[in-house]
């Protein structure tokens, strides 16, 4: 190993020049070389000399414990480019040997030729001051939590039992945004600081998915839950199981703006990491930011709803809140101020209670010995309190020794001091109640969130008893009355819970393992349920809740609703609320409302929101569930755009042929009356009897055409809706009477028999007696054109039982097949028969929506040599009374 200038000192001075490794150009730039194989450290910077001896050896060979070693070898080895930088993270510490550090790596040429791994420190230069443990064949291997190297800033995580769960955001490029506290808690600072580092970068270092699955969930902009993925512990080689849940988040504008959910840490099963010690390195790559920093509880996210001022009236409260709302949105929106995030309910100050003068007493006894000042409890240290203030005679002031925890173990009463979550002290009768030792067990075993597992809240207001259920070591549920207060500890703020056995009044509620089966089902549904209480604050949502809006329970416990919902849908949620608070039939019809949420992040979720009432007691509660619309709004948005898209194809088309249609009439009328002019030698003989036949040809062919055209201008104006229809009373015997008369001589040429079946009376029909006239000649003239000579062709009308009238025409001819039927009612589509015939592929089509038109129905039964059956019926509400 060399530490002179040649030549290294002039392969790092070009190397500066290039724009990404200009930072080797800076002053006290840490700079190391290695030589191809990665083995031996060729040269260090001068800062980055005393870096030397916890590397390498007196000769340059890298240390057997590196845990580098073989990421450098790898990169050494072809990894590392050999135009621009790798960013990389390798554990070259020697004080926090765990602890990742970001380089820049680059393959370079020395001037010999030769090639050498230059790996430069994008941060500040780690201290030599020790050399990395060398981990002996001969050492047992152990899943217990290392102990830190001294002077190590970054502490063990404490071990926690039972599940912990954790709020998770991430921006669209899946970067991760926000993550609640508890997950650095349960993890450590380095694996649990994953704010800034997408998911490719996470499950690159600290977390491990077995399947696979989540990077692909995250492409298909996918809903999950109940995917399984490994999470590391810092400091340590284990491995906490994590059941890890999210979902899509959108914009206003249906773009996507990143996703969230949360995730349950399953402390219980903490397990040994598997991975071979050989891939530490890769694992831990990622593990932390450039700059190490501690974690940071989320920050107030804008848009929030500023934190409400108590009242005393919460009636008052939820009127001036809907007088509020109503005219927000009534009037011009007035400034603001900066929204703020509530983490927690702000504890209320003990008030006054029906305590007896003894019990008063006895608890003021233990709230100066954990150094509580109670409101109402203010006397000077001089003149001691008066019996009168208590209504009972005077007691001296309670002697108050040192020993405060012996006095407390002496009590018949549960005391708990915690702070947070965190358990400060239990006294001897809590203790025995819970079958615990000492105060350390609880802590192990989920503290202060197991002890009160499946209970609604952490104790309840002062000078009020709330009833919760107390958990034991033994998984047993014993009923409690706790009540809760402020105190000092230690000299600093804590909350102090006294705590009793519930009477057999306050106990009659459900076992406690239904309540926990039912939140469970509550947690496992997809949708989103909030409890409210009377004046619509939030008692508590579940797990689909806080991912549905990001918030944790104890977030927004105690706000409005309103701080959940967009502006927009304010004045629909408390309305209502209030309908079903107010006796009467609208309190009992459960119909939902379309709301749209506000998450965490700012973004905007279509909701469908369905409440009902809990009970109809003073206590009363209401139930909110709120379901994601989001597939179904964008799936609705897409059939409405198709729909349009379809009708203005259509109108577009209708319009092309009404246009074709009209330029082809005229020129057509132009041929068809010059040729009539020349059959008909108004001006001079023809000369040759061959021309007369052409312009007969001519003659019909036009003829055939301006009929086409005509067909087509009417469908095109029925499809359009502007076929101008003029409905009176129509006689159908008369009419059709009149159309027979006129098809008679083609059927007599024909030599077909025309028959005719008029019922006597029948009333006439509200119908277009224009486009009724083009229906009967189509039906009829199709009739004898596809009966053979000697054939029937019967015409009659009815009225059948359920008061409609028909209009039937019945043939002996070819008939057709169902597909063949079916075929036939589609414009352009022509059969074989019919095109042997002549046709323009548009008499039924034509037909059937003249017959729809005019709100009658078609109905054709066929079968093939056997004749057709056509029928054109009318409604009851068609036809007019006599």
């Amino acid at each position: 190993m060399t530490g002179g200038p040649n030549p290294f000192e002039p392969l790092i001075s070009q190397l500066a020049t290039e724009p990404g490794l200009s930072l080797l150009a800076e002053p006290g730039a840490g700079v190391l070389v290695w030589d191809r194989a990665g083995e031996r450290l060729l040269w260090a910077s001068p800062a980055a000399e005393r870096l030397k001896d916890a590397l390498a050896d007196e000769n340059g060979r890298m240390l057997p414990g590196l845990r580098a070693r073989d990421r450098i070898k790898a990169l050494a080895g072809g990894l590392a480019p050999r135009q621009g930088t790798l960013k990389e993270r390798l554990r070259l510490d020697p004080s926090r040997p765990w602890l990742p550090v970001s380089t820049l790596c680059r393959l370079a040429s020395l001037e010999t030729g030769e090639t050498v791994l230059v790996t430069a420190f994008a941060g500040p230069v780690p201290k030599g001051t020790t050399a990395p443990r060398v981990v002996r064949p001969s050492e047992p291997p152990s899943i217990e939590l290392p102990v830190p190297v001294e002077g190590d800033a970054t502490p063990l995580p404490e071990r926690r039992s039972g599940p912990v769960r954790f709020i998770w955001h991430t921006d669209a490029a899946t970067r991760f945004t926000d993550v609640s506290h508890d997950l650095p808690l349960a993890v450590g600072t380095m694996a649990g600081n994953i704010v800034g580092q997408t998911w490719e970068e996470v499950s690159r270092s600290v977390v491990e998915d077995p399947h696979e699955s989540i990077a692909a969930l995250f492409a298909r902009r996918e809903t999950w839950s109940g995917r399984t993925i490994l999470w590391s512990i810092d400091n340590s080689s284990l491995q906490v199981p994590v059941d890890w849940a999210g979902m899509p988040v959108f914009g206003p504008d249906r773009e996507l703006i990143g996703f969230r959910g949360f995730g349950l840490l399953r402390m219980d099963a903490v397990q040994e990491r598997t991975i071979p010690d050989a891939a530490a390195d890769l694992i831990a790559q990622s593990l932390v930011n450039d700059e190490t920093l501690p974690f940071r509880p989320p920050e107030e996210m804008p848009g929030e709803e500023p934190a409400d001022s108590a009242p005393s009236d919460e009636e008052t409260w939820f009127s001036n809140l809907r007088d509020q709302v109503a005219a927000a949105l009534s009037g011009p929106k007035p400034n603001e101020p900066e929204p703020t995030e509530r983490s927690r309910p702000v504890a209320k100050e003990p008030q006054a209670s029906g305590l007896s003068s003894t019990e008063r007493n006895a608890f003021r006894e233990i709230a100066r010995a954990l150094g509580a000042r109670l409101e109402e409890d203010k006397p000077s240290p001089e003149q001691p309190e008066t019996g009168e203030e208590l209504g009972a005679p005077s007691l001296p002031p309670p002697m108050v020794p040192s020993d405060h925890p012996g006095i407390l173990d002496r009590l018949p009463i549960g005391i708990l001091v915690h702070r947070g979550e965190v358990i400060l002290f239990v006294n001897r009768f809590l203790l025995d109640l819970t079958g615990y030792e000492d105060v350390e067990q609880i802590r192990l075993d989920g503290g202060l969130v197991h002890l009160f597992r499946g209970s609604p809240a952490l104790g309840g207001a002062g000078g009020e008893d709330s009833a919760l259920a107390l958990t034991t070591q033994a998984n047993e549920t014993i009923a409690v009355a706790v009540r809760s207060s402020s105190a000092e500890w230690a000299g600093e703020p804590a909350d102090l819970m006294v705590i009793r056995r519930a009477t057999s009044l306050e106990t009659a509620q459900p076992p406690d393992n239904r309540v926990q089966e039912l939140e469970a089902i509550l947690d496992t549904a997809t949708d989103g349920v909030i409890v409210l209480n009377e004046t619509g604050r939030i008692l508590s949502l579940n797990r689909s809740a806080e991912a549905l809006f990001g918030y944790d329970e104890q977030a927004v416990a105690g706000d409005a609703i309103t701080v959940l919902l967009a502006p927009e849908s304010h004045m629909v949620a408390l309305d209502y609320l209030e309908s079903l608070r107010s006796p009467g039939m609208r309190s009992l019809l459960n119909d939902g409302r379309e709301v749209v949420g506000r998450e965490r992040q700012g973004g905007s979720i279509p909701l469908f929101m369905t409440m009902g009432r809990l009970g109809d007691g003073p206590d009363r509660r209401f139930c909110a569930v709120l379901r994601d619309i989001t597939s179904f709004k964008r799936t609705e948005g897409e059939l409405i755009g198709a729909k349009h898209a379809a009708e203005e194809a259509s109108a577009q088309k209708s319009d092309l042929l009404a246009t074709i249609s009209h330029e082809i009439r005229t020129p057509l009328n132009a041929i068809l009356g010059f040729a009539e002019v020349m059959l008909e030698e108004r001006f001079g003989s023809i000369g040759n009897d061959r021309y007369k036949e052409y312009l007969k040809d001519i003659h019909a062919s036009g003829s055939h055409v301006i009929s086409l055209v005509n067909d087509l201008l009417d469908l095109a104006k029925i499809e359009a809706g502007r076929l101008e229809l003029s409905f009176t009373g129509v006689s159908l015997n008369e009419l059709v009477s009149s159309c027979v008369t006129l098809l008679q001589p083609q059927a007599a040429r024909d030599r077909i028999v025309m028959r005719m079946s008029f019922a006597p009376k029948l009333p006439p029909v509200v119908a277009d007696e224009r486009s009724m006239r083009q229906i009967v000649l189509n039906l009829v003239s199709n009739a004898i054109k596809f009966t053979d000579a000697g054939g029937q062709v019967i015409v009659s009308t009815a009225m059948t039982d359920r008061g409609e009238v028909a209009f039937r025409v019945r043939d002996t001819g070819i008939g057709m097949t169902p597909e063949e039927v079916e075929a036939a009612l589609e414009p352009f589509r022509q059969l074989a028969t019919s095109r042997r015939r002549g046709g323009t592929g548009l008499g039924l089509p034509l037909t059937k929506a003249l017959v729809e038109a005019n709100r009658g129905a078609l109905q054709i039964a066929s079968q093939p040599s056997e004749g057709t059956l056509v029928e054109v019926i009318f409604p009851p509400t068609r036809v007019m009374a006599e």
